[in-house]
């Protein structure tokens, strides 16, 4: 079912430390005035704020926002590898269920740190659910509603969306339903600016991004697009052609657009997808080499815990230099073999990825 899938809101540091949750507070008290006003029903609502330069008061800010905010709200930043918070990242989110975070990394010495302080973690005990809430970016920041892999490192005041809308794509590629797919786009971006004018806060930007949920399978898609399962040939000339019509979509809407605006294939979240996996039908290597050429990253995908996660890191690093363009990683070890079962929070059951 097509809809808004993520209204977010960039929340920046506010000179004035005392009173930044009074300030956000009023914000989502306005915002949620505004969507009855815009007839904006948005599947989630997020927050995302600057990367984390200060580490106390990070600490102190997020204790206080979740004592405010509704259960509901999804909260995410960034932290640079450098800094103290590298260590406690895995005790924050294991802490606060609504929040995501991430780092970024352009060389293996970042890598190596960020590997042995969130994913080699043995000091304390580790559900393996913060690691769906937890992404390694390469290359710089990323500004996008689609949560891990985002910060607002412009550090300024907005509000961005992201869609759910796999089925009106595969209206407008098997059914030739261009219309009703121009439509629904155009009305909720129209919806973001009414939102914006009624907020007075700055609409930044779109993320087209082509992303499922469950049984809206961009992999599905994929697999009628070149009638034969995701993997077999013509696989990455179909991701190719989404993301080349994304961008026709961008320009032929005039859309101010912001993130990745590319193909995702977030296997826990893509009920074909996570079938292939368990069926041996893709693997870790396959999913590895679609963000070669054009998928937006390593997405969501369980692997057994000896995994080597630093060489999967180095490789994702590589193809960030290749394409020259960001890519993020978000994988989640656990202590199954791969295409067994494994029950994610939020998720439902997903399957270990064979290597």
């Amino acid at each position: 079912m097509a809809q808004i899938r993520a209204l977010a809101l960039h929340i920046p540091f506010f000179n004035d430390d005392e009173s930044v949750i009074d300030t956000i507070t009023k914000i989502m008290d306005k915002i949620s005035e505004c969507l009855g006003i815009c007839g904006m029903e948005p599947w989630t609502l997020r927050l995302i704020l600057p990367t984390a330069t200060d580490c106390r008061k990070l600490y102190r800010l997020l204790r206080d926002l979740f004592n405010v905010l509704n259960d509901d709200i999804m909260v995410g930043l960034g932290t640079e590898e450098h800094r103290e918070c590298i260590n406690n990242i895995v005790p924050l989110l294991t802490t606060y269920p609504k929040l995501y975070m991430s780092t970024r990394c352009n060389d293996d010495t970042c890598i190596k740190k960020v590997v042995d302080n969130v994913y080699l973690r043995r000091d304390i005990d580790i559900d393996y659910n913060v690691y769906t809430r937890f992404a390694l970016v390469f290359g710089t920041w990323i500004e996008t509603p689609y949560f891990p892999a985002t910060c607002n490192f412009s550090n300024v005041l907005g509000l961005s969306i992201s869609l759910r809308y796999v089925d009106l794509v595969e209206k407008a590629l098997l059914d030739n339903n261009v219309l009703e797919l121009f439509k629904f786009i155009e009305e909720s971006n129209d919806k973001a600016m009414c939102l914006s004018k009624c907020s007075d806060i700055p609409f930044i930007g779109i993320d087209l991004s082509l992303s499922p949920w469950m049984n809206e399978s961009v992999a599905g898609l994929i697999e009628k697009l070149i009638r034969d399962k995701i993997g077999h040939p013509g696989t990455v000339n179909a991701i190719y052609s989404l993301n080349k019509l994304i961008n026709r979509i961008i320009d032929r809407l005039k859309l101010r657009s912001i993130g990745f605006n590319e193909v995702m294939l977030p296997v826990a979240e893509d009920s074909i997808l996570n079938e292939r996996i368990k069926n041996g039908d893709i693997r870790l290597r396959d999913l590895i080499n679609y963000s070669l050429v054009c998928v937006a990253g390593l997405d969501m995908v369980a692997i057994p815990i000896n995994t080597n996660i630093h060489s999967i890191a180095i490789d994702m690093l590589t193809i960030h230099k290749i394409k020259r363009r960001n890519v993020a990683m978000r994988v989640i070890p656990v202590n199954q073999d791969p295409t067994t079962s494994v029950n994610l929070k939020m998720f439902g059951t997903t399957y270990v990825a064979m290597i």
